[in-house]
Order: C-alpha cells, then structure tokens, then sequence
C-alpha cells in the first residue's frame, strides 16, 4: 500500500480540509469549490469506475485528477492532469544498502562537523530551520500549515523529527516504507555537510525498526523537463546514495 492510501494520510487531508471518500480502489479526496468539487486520487494501481462515477455525481465533481503507481486503461476521455506528486523517485533497499564509498566518506566527514542528529518534537523550530533552506536554494517554501499537519497526522507512531536544529528531516513510514519527506539544512549546516549526516541518521532510524525501503521522495524528472528544474542539485546528492530509481506515468484529468 502506497503512503497516499494510508489512514494517517487520510488524516492528514481531512486536517487540510478535504472529504476522504474510501472505496474498494483506495482514498478519494474531495475539495469543495462552493456548489462544486474537485477529486484528486493518489499512487493507485486501479480504479472501480463505476464506484468513482457514483463519488464524481454526489459532489459535483468538475474534474478527477488522478497520479497513479501505473499507467490506466481508463476508458473514459482524459487529458493531461496536474502532476502533485514527484514523478521520479529513489528508493534505498535498506536490508541490502551499498552506499558508494565517496558517500561513505562524506558521511564521516559530517559526523565530525556537525551536532549529533537526535529526535525532536518541536516542529515550529524545524519549519523555520526549513524556511531558510527553501530561501537559500530558491525554492518554493511549503505552507506550514501542510507540514505542521502531516507531522501530526503520522507522529509519534508513524512519524519522527531527525535534527539538530541546523539540519533536519521529517520522516514519516506506513508498513515497511519511510518516506523521506522534508529535508532542512541551514547555511552552516550545508557548509558542514549537514545534508549526508541527516539521510544517514534517517537511514539508521528506519534500520533499528526493521524498516525495509526508504523512499527519498522525489528527484528530478527529464521527461518533464520544465518542471521542478531546481531539484537537478539536490537530485544529484540522491543519487550518490544508490537506490533504485523509480518512475511513474505523468498524472491525467478524466472526465466521466
């Protein structure tokens, strides 16, 4: 099961304001626009149309973007959809992880440098330690209210903050995937290294709980080449972890 089909996902959209529809395919999330909607459907491998078609009448759905896991026979007229999600991704085998040695090696050179990394709950301060690092990349900065919620949407059962208040992440995991999913580095942190350290402590972490995959939660994507052209850095840096690379179809709009 995706982390998008999760309840504590579902808790977490119902806390942003959306209707969480179940049915026999996974979560349908509705947005209310006045006498209208809009459905979104997240990382499934199928849709029940005529359950779907039944959800679209009752809420007067203008449109169903849907971003799934593989490519849909729909059936039904679609078009290009708006692409929410990462479309390219890493994911590190964490019971089999072979860690290329120049990243060993900057790893240690991090854990020289830099405070050790320890949990915390404090995520007001982490959101402002994240709002540096967006401006110093040039990135959009998330809304807090979208990282405060998914926090205590998953935390402390299924979610954890890793940081020393220079560097950081928010890890969330469903089953035996974590999900890499808001990185924080200051400007001293990223002189020190601080981002090698943070991803090895995260792997430490999901490694003591018997978590077996570690999704890094987005790189960029060259069959969408004018979208999140700021991630080629960061992409980068993924990669000098290993992995397996992963793909997914370009969301669509379906209209029933």
């Amino acid at each position: 099961m995706d982390l998008r089909q999760s309840e504590n996902y579902a808790q977490y959209m119902r806390m942003l304001g959306w209707i969480v529809e179940k049915t026999g395919f996974g979560n349908v999330f509705v947005r209310k626009l006045c006498f209208f909607s809009i459905i979104k459907i997240q990382r499934v491998d199928n849709v029940y149309w005529d359950e779907l078609k039944k959800i679209t009448k009752e809420h007067r759905a203008l449109f169903v973007n849907i971003e799934p896991i593989q490519s849909l026979v729909t059936g039904h007229w679609s078009l290009g959809g708006m692409n929410l999600l990462p479309t390219k991704t890493i994911i590190l085998d964490l019971e089999n992880l072979q860690i290329p040695k120049d990243t060993k090696y900057e790893v240690r050179k991090a854990r020289e440098n830099n405070p050790p990394i320890e949990q915390s709950t404090d995520i007001e301060e982490f959101y402002k330690t994240l709002q540096e690092t967006m401006k110093i990349g040039g990135w959009q900065i998330p809304i807090k209210n979208e990282v405060t919620n998914l926090y205590q949407s998953f935390a402390p059962k299924n979610g954890v903050l890793l940081t020393n208040n220079q560097s950081g992440c928010l890890l969330i995991w469903e089953g035996d995937t974590a999900h890499f999913m808001y990185a924080a580095n200051t400007q001293t942190g990223r002189q020190n290294g601080g981002a090698y350290l943070v991803l090895w402590e995260a792997i430490t972490f999901c490694q003591t709980r018997g978590i077996k995959y570690l999704d890094l939660e987005g790189i960029y994507d060259d069959r969408f080449p004018n979208q999140n052209k700021s991630w080629r850095g960061f992409t980068k840096f993924k990669l000098g972890w290993g992995g397996e690379v992963k793909e997914y179809p370009k969301s669509c709009i379906i209209l029933l």
